[in-house]
This record gives structure tokens, C-alpha cells and sequence, in this order.
């Protein structure tokens, strides 16, 4: 292993947390072995060794989960304070060390980063799938990225066929079929977290795979399950319980948010929800969602920050 060690940060947004390179003042030359070593559930990073216990104050999320060892992935971030709006150049690599090419709670941790380092509370974000428009609150503990328009288009989602493929069997499930800058696959259940034979009672790391390395997704898939728990009739946003099998985690995460607006833009392409602004609950905590008839859908949710510290280089 080598001695050279890098500054990090470890952010989350609703459990969904990652590793932060200020990639403008430091190299690192193999980032996917990076990313592989240090996001590892089992043998990754402690946070632990930095001071931090995931349980209180700005490190905790909805069930105390963060703080967990490994991370969701590693962002790469440059900061070009010559804009206006500040632009902030984002790149994930993920823990399986692919690159993905947009993260909604990663960009949501991007700007709480930028707004750290900069005191600044609107940002524009560099992302593969496109620059995105970011705010953190006054007090920088939520945050909110515009996730450009949802499409169901096949070639750009992309799925193998013509049409759409809008509530069909896919590999033992019943999917729709969405790009929110990355492919999603929305199945939608019986029963929410309240319910004992609802959302949580199902195996998901047994019924996702098959899904999200089927043929129709040549590039694969995320694979989300959700249940309308409030359809949003009575006025208020509707209400969905979520969970998400991440492809390049290859296993649920505590939240998703590219997923919070398949889910959202799903539920409104069938007609299982009444508006355009929805609560999605993946297991890390709420998250608003703002899916339009028109234009870019947004998602804003609560970000922290868990600690500061160094890792090696080459985790070698």
C-alpha cells in the first residue's frame, strides 16, 4: 500500500453517501482501485478512525445508518470559481469502479461541498449527462439539483426495442422503463414500509439482478421498487416508499435519487399519482421530488457531512 495519502471528505445525501477528492489540488492515477478499495462495505474505509460515529448531529440520517464503513462511490471534483453561478466539475466513479453519469444525491452533495469551500448557495454542476442547476439552503443542510426532463424515450434510455417499455414483464417483474440521467427500471408493489407484507418484505437483492443485466437494457439498469403510499388526491404531494438496486454498487443503497424521479415520473406516466409533486422515502430518508409536464424535474433533500481525513493513494 502506498504511504502517499490523499485528503478526503465523506458526505451523504439521505444515507446515500460518498467519498469527496478535491481532484483540481490532487492526483489520483488509478481512481476506479481507488474507488474499489476504499468504498467497500467490508474492508473500506472507517469512518470510525476519523472521529466519526455516524449518531449524532450532521452526520445522521433518518435511521442513524450513515457513518457505515465503505461508501456509494467516490466524487471527483474541480471547482472553477470564474463562473457565475460558481461551476463545479463532477465525476463518480463508483464502487465496482465504473463511471456513472449522474448521481442526484451525489450532486446534492456537490453542492453542500462547493457551498463548504466557498460559502456560495447556487451552483452549476458539470455532470456527464449534463450541466445541472444546484442550491443549498441558508443553513447548507438540504440541498436541491435540477435533474433535467425524464424520458421514456427507448433509444434513450436505452432499452432494445422501438416502444416504450411502459409496465411490462421483465425478468420476473412488472417495469417501467425510465432515463433520469441514468437508466431506471421502476417496479411498482403492493404495500408500503407500514404494511408487513408490503415494499420491505421483498427479497430485492434476488429479484433485481435478473433485471438489471436483462437483455432489453443494453446498458443495464437501476432497479427500483416502489408503493404508492398516498396517490396525492387529497391536495398534499403524493407519497411513495422506495428502495433502489444500484447498478456499479450491484446492491440497494440507503437512497437513490436519480431513482426518487424514475419512481416519481413512473407513478405519473401510469396514473397512479394526482400532480407534480411527489415524496419519495427510500430507506435513508424523504426526498422531494418536482416531476413537470415540461422541463427539468428537480429533487431536494437534506445533506451532511460526516468527516474529514486522508486515505492512500494506492490502496495497493
Amino acid at each position: 500500500m502506498s504511504t502517499h495519502a490523499v485528503p478526503v471528505e465523506k458526505y451523504h445525501g439521505t444515507g446515500n453517501d460518498f467519498l469527496v477528492v478535491d481532484a483540481s489540488a490532487q492526483s489520483v492515477g488509478d481512481r476506479a482501485a481507488f474507488a474499489r478499495a476504499h468504498c467497500d462495505r467490508e474492508t473500506g474505509v472507517d469512518g470510525a478512525a476519523f472521529g466519526a460515529d455516524g449518531t449524532e448531529g450532521d452526520a445522521a440520517d433518518r435511521d442513524g445508518d450513515a457513518g457505515r464503513r465503505g461508501a456509494d462511490g467516490v466524487l471527483f471534483l474541480s471547482i472553477e470559481e470564474r463562473f457565475d453561478p460558481t461551476r463545479v466539475v463532477m465525476t463518480l466513479v463508483q464502487p465496482d469502479g465504473s463511471t456513472a453519469t449522474m448521481c442526484g444525491n451525489g450532486a446534492r452533495v456537490v453542492a453542500r461541498w462547493a457551498h463548504d469551500r466557498t460559502g456560495d448557495r447556487e451552483f452549476m454542476i458539470d455532470t456527464q449527462a449534463g450541466t445541472r442547476r444546484a442550491s443549498v439552503t441558508a443553513d447548507a443542510t438540504a440541498a436541491t439539483i435540477e435533474m433535467g426532463e425524464p424520458t421514456f424515450d427507448p433509444r434513450r434510455v436505452p432499452v432494445a426495442r422501438d416502444e416504450p417499455l411502459v409496465d411490462e414483464p421483465v425478468a420476473g417483474l412488472t417495469v417501467t422503463a425510465v432515463n433520469t440521467g441514468v437508466p431506471h427500471a421502476v417496479a411498482f408493489v403492493d404495500g408500503g414500509r407500514d404494511d408487513p407484507d408490503g415494499i420491505d418484505a421483498v427479497d430485492l437483492d434476488a429479484v433485481a439482478p435478473p433485471v438489471r443485466h436483462a437483455d432489453v437494457f443494453p446498458e443495464g439498469a437501476n432497479v427500483n421498487l416502489a408503493a404508492v403510499v398516498d396517490d396525492g388526491s387529497g391536495g398534499r404531494p403524493a407519497v411513495l416508499d422506495q428502495r433502489t438496486f444500484e447498478r456499479g454498487v450491484e446492491g440497494e443503497t440507503r437512497s437513490c435519487g436519480t431513482g426518487a424521479v424514475a419512481v416519481v415520473a413512473a407513478a405519473r406516466r401510469l396514473g397512479l399519482i394526482e400532480g407534480e409533486a411527489a415524496v419519495s422515502r427510500p430507506p435513508g430518508g424523504d426526498l422531494e421530488i418536482a416531476v413537470p409536464d415540461a422541463g427539468h424535474a428537480t429533487l431536494t433533500g437534506p445533506v451532511a457531512h460526516e468527516f474529514s481525513g486522508a486515505l492512500p493513494v494506492d490502496p495497493r
